[in-house]
């Protein structure tokens, strides 16, 4: 009887480690919840779990009309319109939208896009997904966005989107960023910045 007695508790036991894993497992099955006041994606998997950004804003690459940029300490101006870009000297400020980004300078050089490198500068920028967000900001940090580096206005027929990139982060692969003059603070690549200063030394040569 007590054989009996021991092997019921043995096979009570594996029931019930057997059925903490299948609940473990449904609990982990990809089922994305969202957070959306933190702009967070929870998946869960079968063995983790990990944590994505939504984009901060999302349009369509062909929507976009025009991407213009200024980078202060260049004091130059690139324009991107279909497959023409414009690049020119002009003394400005990225603190907030000003002629940067509706006037073309006097002096400007222009060269033609290939359709492979328009097609990837509005697929680059009709959508930017951040590395982290920063929603306390220590007192008096400022990140860079108070004089910023660089801008960009991203246009289509119904929209208008203003960055604002500050100082790389201590690593040195990202910026952080600040969309529409709001306060939330993103830390995103570094290669929504690179991007166009490398495209103005292309320009410029």
């Amino acid at each position: 009887m007590k054989r009996i007695n021991n092997a019921a508790k043995r096979s009570m036991m594996a029931t019930g480690i057997t059925i903490i894993v299948y609940l473990g497992v449904l609990f982990l099955k990809p089922d994305p919840h969202v957070h959306a006041d933190e702009g967070l994606e929870i998946m869960g998997h079968d063995d983790h779990i990990h944590v994505v950004y939504r984009p901060v804003f999302e349009l369509s690459p062909a929507s976009i009309n025009s991407i213009v940029a200024y980078f202060p300490e260049l004091q130059t101006q690139v324009q991107i319109f279909g497959r023409a870009a414009q690049a020119g000297q002009m003394v400005s400020s990225c603190r907030e939208m000003r002629e940067w980004a509706t006037q073309t300078p006097a002096d400007y050089l222009e060269t033609e896009l290939s359709e492979r490198e328009a097609r990837e500068l509005r697929n680059l920028y009709s959508k930017i997904t951040p590395d982290f967000r920063i929603t306390s900001p220590p007192p008096g940090e400022t990140y860079g966005l108070q004089d910023p580096a660089g801008c960009v206005v991203i246009q289509t027929e119904e929209d208008r989107i203003f960055l604002q990139f500050g100082r790389e982060s201590a690593q040195g692969f990202s910026r952080y960023m600040r969309v529409n003059g709001g306060e939330q603070i993103y830390i995103v690549s570094r290669y929504f910045y690179t991007t166009l200063t490398e495209l103005i030394a292309e320009i410029t040569g």
